[in-house]
């Protein structure tokens, strides 16, 4: 899947969570540790972008979601 689509815009968070999950088993196959560590760094950007726009989207509603959880 990986270079399908490409240029195309994520964007929800559970689509970007899977191509991150998708990057990071890349960065696995690839043998030259540069470009693993690049893809791997880009999979952990998606990740973080992906949480930053749940918590945006969930906004004061997070907060009650961890105290119940905890």
């Amino acid at each position: 899947m990986l270079g399908e689509g490409m240029g195309q815009t994520i964007s929800s968070a559970t689509d970007m969570i899977s191509y991150a999950g998708e990057l990071r088993r890349a960065a696995k196959r690839e043998s030259a540790p540069g470009m693993a560590q690049k893809i791997e760094q880009s999979a952990s950007h998606l990740e973080k972008t992906a949480i930053s726009q749940v918590a945006k989207d969930a906004g004061p509603r997070l907060g009650k979601l961890l105290d119940t959880l905890v």
